[in-house]
């Protein structure tokens, strides 16, 4: 009764936050117990010391959802003794509040979404299957890669197959202006100087290099080996203009022009690389974990493929043709043959020798 003498009736959502007050005191007896630290106890302890019992006693019931001691046991167990100070001063004072201000809010929230019909709504759904595909697939990899048996035989296997890829030669990268004449190549050589500029040596490449291919990429030949092959094996080009780069610092042009074919080069040293061995020691681990991940592939595979043929099934064979994808991207239905599209007319008339029209 107020002031005036007005009598209220106990409101629907005071009873329910005396429940919640009241559960939380129960659960406040039923926490796990300590461990050596004096907060919870790690569930892998009390495996080794044969304490299991209990694990499923209810601590919290939220409608139709509970919370175990298991439950609350494995959360605090994943923080830290100052993350749970944050929670209260002591043991108890942290689990109680922790409890209450964390792990029934949750179980609240979730019943709040449910009861606005939030679970049936697609943008949601869609969400849930990302979340539960991703985690799928992160305990497919777990179990894969805990059952792998990948041992130094099937390392060194794999190291020696791919030995190329560990072992790579002495590289360097080579800019070249290809013209016909030894007096062009020097008048070029002269215009650049020693270390030219990469815009300027773009642009007389483009303007006058005879290999127009190479040319309109500013006379760019890449990365190329003692033997004028480059990195990715698609050029190949006279092994005197390596040898004629080997002759300059980074950064320099060679001093005289290099005849190739029926023409002479003015040959820019851009980089260089040197030789590189990397040895099975060195790269062990990061071959386990590559053939690590090709068995994750293949079990996602597998198991995609034993998905499929136990689940899908398609309804309509043709169904995808329902949907056109335009040249911009954009996603519609296609137009049927013969249909023509009107176009909206103009609204402004137009002044014609008969008028507007």
């Amino acid at each position: 009764m107020n002031r005036r003498g007005i009598a209220f009736r106990p409101s629907v959502t005071g009873i329910f936050i005396a429940a919640i007050s009241a559960a939380i005191f129960a659960a406040a007896l039923l926490v796990p117990e300590c461990g050596s630290n004096g907060w919870a106890a790690d569930p892998s302890d009390r495996e080794k010391d044969g304490v299991t019992d209990g694990a499923n006693r209810v601590v919290a019931r939220i409608g139709d959802n509970t919370i175990t001691v298991g439950e609350l046991e494995k959360r605090l167990a994943s923080l830290s003794t100052a993350d749970l100070l944050a929670y209260g001063q002591t043991p108890d004072e942290a689990k109680r509040n922790y409890l209450s201000r964390v792990m029934i809010p949750e179980i609240l929230f979730l019943q709040g979404a449910i009861d606005r019909e939030m679970h049936i709504d697609p943008a949601m759904r869609a969400r849930q299957a990302e979340q539960l595909k991703r985690y799928l697939l992160i305990k497919l990899r777990d179990e894969t890669i805990a059952a792998s048996k990948i041992g130094p035989e099937e390392i060194a296997a794999f190291y020696a197959d791919n030995a190329t890829k560990y072992k790579s030669p002495a590289l360097v990268m080579v800019w070249r202006i290809l013209v016909g004449s030894r007096d062009q190549a020097m008048r070029i050589i002269r215009e650049l100087g020693r270390e030219p500029l990469a815009k300027d040596f773009d642009a007389i490449a483009k303007q006058h290099s005879q290999d127009k291919t190479t040319g309109l990429r500013g006379g760019n030949l890449g990365y190329l080996t003692e033997e004028g092959v480059s990195s990715d094996g698609k050029t190949q080009v006279s092994p005197d203009l390596v040898k004629a780069a080997m002759t300059v610092r980074d950064g320099e042009i060679v001093g005289q022009p290099v005849p190739e074919g029926s023409g002479f080069a003015v040959v820019w040293r851009r980089g260089s690389m040197p030789a590189q061995s990397r040895s099975l020691a060195d790269e062990a681990q990061n071959i386990k974990r590559t053939l690590e991940e090709y068995r994750v592939r293949a079990a996602e595979e597998t198991l995609i493929e034993k998905l499929r043929n136990e689940h899908a099934s398609i309804l309509v064979p043709n169904g995808t043709q329902l949907i056109e994808i335009k040249g911009g991207g954009e996603l519609g239905q296609p137009d049927k043959p013969g249909r023509i599209v009107r176009r909206p007319g103009k609204t402004t008339p137009l002044p014609t020798p008969r008028g507007l029209r």
